[in-house]
């Protein structure tokens, strides 16, 4: 109940509030947060070396340190302003977020063949509860589902899905097992999966130029499915201004009897380019790279 009373209180917060907010909790964090800051750091150190020798010449480093303290701001600012937009009506959301590359979503919902849509926890990505709406008032009409881990406390859990579900939002969690997804995408679908975090176990392949373990499951359901593979940007362009920008990943290189291997490092490379381009957006408080 205490934490339901806490989403519905931030979610009503004016959104200039939840942003000042959101800056002063995230500087805080970044001063008091020592520990913290050296794990952030390392890994904008691991990127930083990625993105030189990606882009030589061209690459201009930045100051690690002013940019260790931008991931405390952008990160509190996103938190505490998805739950504001969370709580908006779609007509308030379009003054604030701009989307980019909706037609890849309009063509998988014109062919009936759905889509895997690649998630990264950067932006405020409470917001994405909204996103069903959000494509439709674009023209992409497909259903929306997105795959979660439940949470520990039941009551909780059965609250969280009911939320999202009347919004338009379909659940799946491993719960769900394998062929619950694949018929949903293969019945028109768009199945989100947050494709970045850290695991125990997986498919050791590049992230940024080291093996870390990696999730197969966006690749494995393009492979049972055949849906395209879609990667979601969620960046931010200005104080409470964000752009969404679908981007297609391209399949076509990948050998004809893919690997675990093969699937997951391609999720990767999709990854990398959309946390790479707004970098403070990228939620790097977890020691991602070992």
């Amino acid at each position: 109940m205490l934490a339901r009373g806490l989403i519905g209180f931030l979610q009503r917060l004016p959104l200039g509030f939840a942003y000042q907010l959101g800056r002063a909790v995230g500087w805080l964090c970044w001063k008091l947060l020592k520990s913290r800051r050296k794990v952030v750091r390392r890994n904008l150190e691991v990127i930083h070396a990625w993105m030189a020798a990606e882009r030589e010449e061209a690459y201009e480093r930045l100051n690690i340190d002013e940019q260790v303290r931008e991931v405390f701001l952008c990160n509190a600012i996103n938190l505490f302003c998805g739950f504001s937009l969370s709580g908006m009506s779609t007509e308030q959301l379009e003054q604030h977020i701009e989307l980019v590359g909706v037609e890849l979503l309009q063509a998988a919902g014109a062919e009936g063949c759905g889509a895997i849509l690649l998630l990264a926890h950067m932006g405020p990505w409470e917001a994405l509860a909204h996103l069903p709406e959000l494509l439709e008032k674009h023209g992409a009409y497909v259903s929306w589902a997105s795959m979660y881990r439940p949470f520990n406390d039941a009551r909780f859990d059965d609250w969280y899905r009911s939320v999202r579900e009347q919004r338009g939002t379909k659940m799946f969690s491993r719960k769900d097992g394998f062929h619950k997804p694949i018929d949903f995408i293969r019945s028109n679908g768009v199945l989100g999966i947050l494709s970045d975090q850290k695991m125990r176990e997986g498919e050791r392949v590049p992230f940024f130029g080291v093996e870390v373990p990696t999730s197969p499951i966006a690749g494995l359901f393009y492979r049972r499915s055949g849906a395209p593979i879609v990667s979601l940007c969620f960046e931010t362009v200005g104080p409470k201004q964000w752009r969404m920008s679908f981007r297609k990943v391209d399949c076509s290189g990948l050998p004809e009897k893919a690997s675990r291997a093969d699937l997951a490092c391609l999720c990767n490379q999709a990854l990398e380019q959309n946390l790479s381009a707004s970098i403070a957006d990228g939620f790097w408080f977890h020691r991602r790279f070992k």
